[in-house]
């Protein structure tokens, strides 16, 4: 018998938040949709530095420009 590997992103409501969960496991809880983009950004400037300017050029789409600082 194979076990079917499942991974899903929720809303729930108490307390506030977007769960992600792989193979019935809660991995992560993020107040917003927005914050849980961010991270997801944040996380492929950390794997990837050569496309930084790609990543910025997404983040700004999600973010305010007066927050984010660029150093390209």
């Amino acid at each position: 018998m194979t076990i079917a590997r499942t991974s899903r992103v929720y809303y729930r409501t108490s307390p506030d938040g977007v769960v992600v969960v792989k193979d019935g496991a809660e991995l992560a809880v993020y107040r917003s949709t927005e914050e849980l983009i961010e991270t997801h950004i944040k996380g492929m400037l950390a794997k990837d530095r050569q496309d930084t300017r790609k990543v910025r050029k997404i983040l700004r789409s999600y973010r305010p420009s007066d927050v984010i600082r660029s150093r390209d």
